[in-house]
């Protein structure tokens, strides 16, 4: 992901001298995202910030409050612009296994694209913030609980359609997708992974699926 330029656009309007110029929101948290990654939430400082997002500290004070409240709404950002329509897909696509297989290939091209942070922030902080950020942390559980519902709720869809039988662990499942879910996005910090070899381990997270009704395994 490449940070990229972000210049102040003239206002259409000024009512009064010294009113702060408007910048690209979205290309401002962008470049955030990228630079929370590169270094993390505690050592990324305001004046950092500033620089990539190209406008100045009273601006950004004003924008988005504080530098906590920065860092979540990139997080929301990442969250809604790169995962939420995987997992919508996850959700509406009819077959289980093939839903499954889609989900974890998206999963390796997000998170070895160019155009995207490496790797999953939300998780890479929850391992990585200190105890005292608090709030934060409890936002990224929030997210991370929202991870595993969805999974739940699809292993549901698929018991409720006779994919797979009524007394499968679906707790135990769901568990194991998503610990095999995040452990892709720490996988992708690895710099010497290619993106076949991380498409390679994602496709084998559907064999952690249980088999269809009536086969004796699951569907290939």
């Amino acid at each position: 992901m490449r940070l990229e330029k972000v210049a102040d656009t003239p206002a259409e309007s000024r009512p009064g001298r010294g009113r702060p110029r408007e910048f690209d929101r979205e290309l401002a948290l962008r470049n955030a995202l990228k630079l929370f990654w590169e270094l993390g939430y505690m050592q990324t400082t305001m004046s950092q910030l500033c620089r990539v997002m190209g406008i100045k500290s009273p601006s950004l004070y004003c924008a988005f409050g504080s530098k906590a409240q920065l860092f979540l709404e990139a997080l929301a950002f990442y969250k809604t612009t790169y995962w939420g329509p995987v997992f919508a897909r996850y959700l509406e696509e009819k077959n289980l296994y093939e839903a499954t297989k889609n989900l974890f290939a998206a999963t390796a091209r997000i998170l070895l694209s160019p155009d995207a942070p490496c790797g999953c922030l939300t998780v890479f902080s929850a391992l990585t913030l200190p105890a005292r950020e608090d709030g934060i942390l409890t936002t990224i559980a929030k997210m991370r609980a929202d991870t595993r519902q969805v999974f739940r709720e699809r292993l549901k869809m698929a018991v409720r359609d006779r994919e797979i039988a009524p007394d499968c662990d679906i707790p135990a499942i769901t568990g194991s997708l998503t610990n095999y879910f995040e452990g892709l996005t720490l996988q992708a910090r690895e710099q010497d992974i290619c993106q076949a070899e991380l498409l390679a381990i994602a496709l084998r997270g559907v064999k952690l699926l249980p088999p269809i009704m009536g086969a004796g395994e699951a569907k290939k």
